[in-house]
């Protein structure tokens, strides 16, 4: 088996990124397409989805604490799967790195579709299904190719993007409430007459999915300078920071539409604008859209390939992916990125964005929460070497993000489910080739 720490060492220090850089990767690859799209999606549940966010708050602040607690414990790990395997063993650790890497090159498809459908909304030209396509793919690759040039040109581009980004979310946060109208955001609070549990588990699993990403510096450790010190700092700066937006801009928002014309929206910010303030104004918030999405599918590439990287470095995926001493970017992992994304842009594509979205983004929570289970089991094992206090601190949190990530896979529907669990198989065929290969 690889060296854990064989990736960090053979990166040259001055290629990585500081506490700056990896608080706009961390926040940068949450302020994305979900909170532009989520309105829309929770638009047929309607407000009583506010309750689906506080929830989904929680369960990212519980799973959050899980990484701040084993970012310290094990330092020398390189992302999740290095977590997972420091507590239970090389098979899960192998689980893990398919779930995660599988979760994040999905989930890249769906940002880039957000960035597709503000591009249509912006050029109705492109908002045709072929066209969308061809805008999906370009984007793709445009992500991979800056990705090319190191990760401090993806933190650039975060950084930009993520500062034009926080206009829409920041004007729908402060001056979307001038607009506002209780009597709006009352009449729309369960259109469809869910009962509680049934309406906050449903959205709280949506709006998780604007959560995702609160892994990333940890993911991508590899490039970020001091991780043990820098990952929990970024990890928790950028949940609290990001619900904080979240809460008050979606609530904004409804109170501006009401939830049948949330529910067939293709950029609620666009049209809250629109609504408000004039067309003029619904475009700016649309190419402001665009941009950050655009840059979040950048930080997201770079994760994928880091995972990919990562955890060849330890052993749990194929040497292919493995790192070359002084290389700033990996040709291997960045092609294989950029190859699976653009196969499962047109594996998936559908005339309707909006069910296309859905279907992806609740798949890829769902995977993603497998991989924070294991993560809180890891840290249960590892806390048996902890003093008394820090032990039982440890184990509330492991229990606290575990009976969240429950309450959140309860709230899936029996096709998101299957197609969260599909890669389990595979990554079980992984571990045995690579058992048989390296004993």
């Amino acid at each position: 088996m690889a060296d854990a720490t064989a990736g960090q060492a053979a990166r040259p220090e001055d290629a990585k990124i500081g506490v700056p850089g990896a608080a706009a990767l961390v926040a940068g690859s949450m302020i994305g397409s979900g909170v532009y799209l989520l309105p829309a999606t929770m638009g047929a549940i309607g407000s009583i989805s506010i309750l689906g966010w506080i929830v989904a708050t929680l369960a990212a602040l519980a799973i959050a604490g899980v990484f701040v607690w084993l970012s310290a414990e094990v330092a020398g790990a390189e992302g999740l799967p290095g977590y997972v395997q420091a507590g239970l063993g090389r098979f899960f650790a192998t689980q893990t790195a398919v779930l995660f890497w599988t979760s994040c090159w999905a989930g890249t498809v769906a940002i880039a579709l957000a960035a597709a459908g503000a591009a249509g909304f912006l050029v109705p030209a492109l908002a045709e299904p072929t066209a969308r396509l061809a805008t999906t793919v370009g984007i793709l690759w445009a992500a991979v190719g800056l990705c090319w040039l190191g990760p401090r040109a993806v933190a650039r581009t975060e950084g930009f993007t993520l500062g034009v980004g926080l206009l829409p979310v920041i004007l729908a946060a402060t001056v979307g409430w001038v607009f506002f109208r209780s009597d709006v955001f009352l009449a729309s609070w369960n259109p469809t007459g869910l009962s509680l549990d049934k309406a906050v588990g449903a959205s709280a699993l949506n709006a998780f999915w604007a959560f995702l990403g609160m892994e990333c510096a940890a993911a991508a450790a590899g490039v970020v300078r001091n991780p043990t010190r820098n990952v929990p700092r970024a990890t928790i700066l950028g949940v609290l920071g990001a619900a904080a937006l979240y809460i008050a801009a979606t609530s904004a928002i409804m109170g501006i539409l009401p939830a049948e014309v949330l529910a067939t929206s293709d950029a609620p910010f666009g049209d809250a604008a629109r609504a408000a303030l004039g067309a003029a104004l619904g475009a700016a918030i649309a190419a402001c859209t665009f941009l950050r999405t655009g840059g979040c599918v950048t930080g997201w590439t770079l994760v994928v390939a880091e995972t990919s990287r990562g955890a060849a470095d330890q052993g749990v995926f194929p040497r292919v992916f493995r790192t070359r001493p002084g290389e700033r970017s990996s040709a291997a992992n960045l092609l294989t990125a950029g190859g699976l994304t653009t196969a499962f842009a047109l594996a998936t594509a559908s005339p309707n964005l909006a069910e296309q979205f859905s279907t992806i983004i609740n798949a890829v929570s769902l995977l993603s929460i497998y991989t924070y289970v294991l993560a809180a089991l890891s840290l249960v094992r590892l806390a048996a070497r902890f003093t008394p206090g820090r032990r039982a601190a440890a184990l509330a949190n492991a229990a606290a993000a575990v009976a969240f990530s429950a309450l959140l896979i309860s709230g899936a529907k029996p096709i998101e489910l299957a197609l969260s669990l599909a890669p389990l198989p595979l990554a079980a065929l992984l571990y045995l080739r690579l058992r048989r290969r390296d004993p």
